[in-house]
């Protein structure tokens, strides 16, 4: 368990604890809309969230008015992880010492942590999950639900506990301080900026490089900068694919050092953003960039109206070609 350095336990005390144990980035975007609307319920107007550390909360939701603090809560592993899951969270609640926790996921360690730290009012998603038992209110999502997408659970977890959400929009707002990183050390490069998005989780959701390269000579024509973005494990194989040259007139940078406050503050000041369905994929649609996300195996995405697909079985038949039309057309 790891409090949030800047809020001492003290200042949230009585609040609503929301816990979204979900490991990823995108994962996060997600949970934004209903996070607000629970803060919408309280009389404070904000909540206190509990998430992975993996889920970079601390780093994106800095300009987040709706949160008062964000603890991190580590993912076990192990022969212990149920009893050290059940021990964090109720030392944390013991800490934050919240009205109420709102879990969303099915899961029973942290319910039980919250009650035996004697926080009174406990919800969950349920889906006919041992989590019910411990739980102090419904409305549950049904068994049926377990396989659905999670933005689809969010959504019926929204209806079910009267929660109002105009939009799945999540509508993150880059920190000024990233967005100053950004302008003093990009705002010299040529536009149209069109950011590419190279990592992620799987490699099968990965477009190979020499087709992002092959964009670029496809795009040339069009001058301005690619900033290739990825994971700090992305940085030595695009910095070997940069080497094999670039197209005349287009400057091409390599970014995958970029934190993900800075890097989510770049891609909403950029023109297009183009890349694999990954935590930035969503973090860009997020701040509202045009957004065309390379979809290959998996579900296709459509919970923004800044995110455009580009879907394919298998990303390896996806040609250059076909993504440098979608491309101009969502420049144009």
């Amino acid at each position: 368990m790891n409090l949030d350095p800047a809020v001492p336990p003290q200042a949230g005390r009585g609040q609503v604890l929301v816990y979204m144990p979900d490991r990823g980035v995108g994962d996060l975007t997600w949970h934004l809309p209903t996070l607000r609307a629970i803060a919408a319920t309280t009389p404070e107007k904000t909540v206190l969230l509990a998430a992975r550390p993996s889920s970079r909360a601390r780093d994106l939701l800095g300009a987040e008015t709706c949160v008062t603090a964000i603890d991190y809560l580590d993912y076990r592993s192990g022969t212990w992880k149920n009893l050290q899951e059940i021990a964090d969270f109720r030392r944390l609640c013991r800490a934050r010492r919240p009205r109420a926790v709102w879990i969303l996921e099915k899961i029973d360690r942290p319910a039980i942590g919250a009650a035996l730290a004697g926080v009174p009012e406990r919800r969950g998603f349920g889906l006919g999950h041992g989590q019910q038992r411990w739980l102090t209110q419904g409305p549950y999502l049904p068994k049926a639900m377990r396989p659905a997408h999670r933005i689809d659970k969010l959504a019926a977890f929204e209806t079910a506990h009267g929660l109002e959400v105009a939009s799945r929009e999540p509508a993150l707002a880059p920190t000024p301080a990233a967005l100053d990183v950004v302008e003093a050390r990009f705002g010299a490069l040529p536009r149209p900026w069109i950011v590419y998005g190279v990592g992620a989780s799987e490699a099968r959701r990965m477009w190979p490089l020499a087709r992002f390269a092959a964009l670029s000579a496809a795009l040339s024509d069009l001058g301005g900068t690619r900033f290739w973005l990825g994971g700090f494990e992305d940085r030595a194989r695009v910095d070997a694919q940069l080497a094999e040259g670039s197209p005349a007139g287009v400057a091409e940078v390599n970014v995958c050092d970029l934190k993900f406050d800075v890097g989510s503050a770049l891609m909403s000041r950029a023109d297009l953003f183009v890349g694999n369905d990954s935590g930035p994929m969503n973090l860009s649609a997020s701040v509202g960039a045009p957004t065309l996300g390379l979809f290959g195996p998996g579900p296709v995405l459509d919970y923004s109206r800044f995110l455009h697909a580009q879907a394919t079985g298998d990303l390896a038949t996806l040609e250059a070609e076909t993504v440098a039309a979608r491309a101009r057309a969502l420049l144009a």
